[in-house]
């Protein structure tokens, strides 16, 4: 069961990263964001996403990806504030907002929702095969945002504007008044603190992931996962070579086979 007690509702580039480090800082850690599925402790963890895509009523699943954090904000975590908040009566939700529905439709689409910019049939399936290949366990977290918004946020059709205005009115609409903070990151450290119980610190409230922030951050995760892949490839076509060289022929084909099966399925 997750023991949550911040609830991090508000959509991906509306601050998140920045609440991320308050609430770390503020002792609600571990906190989990987007980052935790690329670069966390439990990389097991996001292969529990195919099983929420496959069974959306898999609470286990759910409640395995978020065990152990303290306080949750950003996607894919967002995704489940219901749940969540219903799950953890004593926590306090905090809905992350940009100065307007605009604003944040061009920053996202800008970063997290590029390929809405894609309208392109043949660079949309290309970056489908890659997302295939890839970035498997992030294709189940897109696949799963656009059954949570009804829409998906990477077609060229979506109007981001609409779907950052709907799941504000959701948030605001589902959470009482009493457990709920609107918060723009702006704001800095005082109403988050008045809202959590918590001293005001004596730091500068973070300000992180700026648009070429997250861009560069893309493009590291991208070559490390990429020469990762790469050897893991060479590995796998060492090992089917000598396989079918050296192994009885009876056992060749059965052998090679399952092993692209397990490598499919941990990948």
């Amino acid at each position: 069961m997750t023991e949550l007690q911040v609830i991090g509702a508000g959509l991906g580039r509306t601050g998140t990263l920045s609440l991320y480090m308050a609430l770390n800082q503020l002792g609600y850690n571990p906190c989990h964001h987007m980052k935790e599925v690329f670069l966390g402790p439990h990389p097991d963890r996001a292969l529990l996403f195919r099983n929420i895509w496959e069974n959306p009523a898999d609470e286990e699943a759910i409640q395995r990806v978020f065990e152990g954090y303290k306080s949750v904000c950003d996607y894919p975590g967002c995704m489940w504030f219901e749940q969540f908040a219903e799950w953890n009566p004593e926590a306090k939700v905090v809905l992350t907002v940009r100065d307007s529905a605009e604003q944040w439709a061009e920053s996202a689409e800008n970063t997290i929702f590029k390929s809405h910019k894609v309208t392109s049939r043949i660079k949309r399936a290309f970056i489908r095969v890659l997302s295939v290949v890839f970035f498997d366990r992030f294709r189940y977290i897109s696949l799963i945002m656009g059954r949570t918004h009804g829409v998906d946020p990477r077609d060229p059709k979506t109007d981001l504007v609409k779907l950052y205005n709907d799941w504000n009115a959701r948030v605001i609409a589902t959470i009482p008044a009493s457990r709920l903070l609107v918060f723009n990151v702006k704001q800095g450290w005082e109403p988050l603190c008045e809202f959590l119980g918590k001293p005001v610190p004596d730091t500068e409230f973070p300000r992180v992931n700026s648009r070429e922030d997250f861009k560069k951050f893309q493009g590291q995760f991208m070559r490390r996962l990429v020469l990762k892949k790469a050897v893991q490839l060479v590995v796998l076509g060492g090992v089917a070579y000598w396989g079918w060289n050296y192994m009885p022929r009876y056992l060749k084909l059965v052998g090679v086979m399952r092993m692209i099966n397990s490598y499919v399925k941990v990948n």
